[in-house]
């Protein structure tokens, strides 16, 4: 598998931990040099598995996102 092929299953493991706002631009590097390590059977599940956890976060927490902010507005002074 070349560079090229790796860089959407990589992107796809970043985009997740992306949402981490503590999540480095060094770290963001050191990731992509572990995940440019790993065979493309174990790259693409990694990629599969976080991919499925972002789709999974975008539809639950704006849900909870939403509750809260009905919340915090009723308590305002």
């Amino acid at each position: 598998m070349t560079v090229d092929e790796k860089d959407p299953l990589i992107e796809a493991v970043l985009a997740v931990l992306r949402l981490n706002p503590r999540f480095s631009k060094i770290e963001e590097k050191n990731v992509k040099k572990i995940l440019r390590k790993l065979e493309k059977s174990d790259l693409t599940y990694m990629a599969n598995t976080f991919d499925a956890f972002r789709e999974f976060l975008e539809k639950n927490c704006t849900d909870i996102f939403k509750k809260d902010v009905g919340k915090s507005s009723e308590n305002a002074v």
